[in-house]
């Protein structure tokens, strides 16, 4: 009889903690319908048409205009500033820069934030990289570059740079004891510069170069692309000279 009874209340316990699971489940589901609800009344309140919207959401059309419809904007604001104060995550700033990681943080906790997205970064290229989808590429320009990009496909060697990386920084971080000791921890000087270390891209060496592009390693015009190349990539901040070349110096001297 004493073990049904204990049956019976681990049952009612259990139960208890998966129904308190769906309630918030659901409530998570309330909150983040309601959050899409500002979203796109926000963004159509911008002049972004219904159709671009749709196509954001998944949702068809019409489907977007009766949320638009019901949504009070005011009265979201106010719902979702309580939601922020509760610990709700903030929406991204479509005014901020893609690349404001890499203006540094004054807390130990906002630089993990910071290797948390990238973490997820490289659980994305992973997965697309397990479907046998087209490779992810990674741009080793800060956003402000825009529209100069520098893509670099990212290969399984690259992801696993990225994380040896990653958990570099980490292992400093967790050393650091308060915010003046996050000095110690590896972050170049230039915004190009630390883009590169955060996919674990090193600088572009001028016999790799040649070799990869199938160039002789001894000629004027090799020369140029390498530093072209650099440029591209953001390893220097201005366009290579002309007087630059050590191989045409070296041929005005002759």
């Amino acid at each position: 009889m004493c073990v049904k009874i204990a049956e019976r209340t681990a049952r009612w316990r259990r139960e208890r903690r998966v129904l308190l699971r769906v309630s918030r489940a659901a409530w998570r589901l309330e909150q983040a319908e309601r959050e899409r609800s500002w979203a796109l009344a926000s963004a159509r309140a911008e002049g972004v048409s219904i159709r671009a919207l749709a196509a954001a959401v998944r949702l068809s059309p019409s489907r977007v205009h009766q949320i638009l419809a019901a949504a009070d904007l005011d009265e979201l604001d106010a719902a979702l500033g309580e939601l922020r104060a509760a610990g709700w995550p903030a929406p991204e700033d479509p005014d901020g820069d893609d690349d404001a990681e890499l203006d540094g943080r004054e807390h130990i906790a906002d630089r993990l934030v910071d290797e948390v997205g990238w973490l997820r970064q490289c659980a994305g290229s992973l997965t697309r990289l397990h479907a046998g989808e087209f490779p992810p590429a990674m741009n080793l320009r800060p956003g402000g570059d825009h529209p100069e990009p520098a893509l670099v496909v990212a290969g399984l060697p690259r992801v696993a740079a990225i994380l040896d990386r990653i958990a570099a920084d980490i292992d400093e971080l967790a050393r650091a004891r308060r915010a003046d000791d996050l000095a110690a921890a590896a972050v170049l000087p230039g915004r190009r510069a630390e883009r590169r270390r955060r996919v674990a891209e090193p600088d572009l060496d001028f016999r790799e170069f040649c070799r990869r592009q199938k160039v002789p390693a001894s000629s004027e015009r090799s020369w140029d692309a390498w530093q072209a190349e650099r440029y591209r990539r953001g390893e220097r901040d201005t366009r290579p000279g002309y007087t630059e070349n050590p191989f045409r110096a070296a041929a005005s001297r002759m």
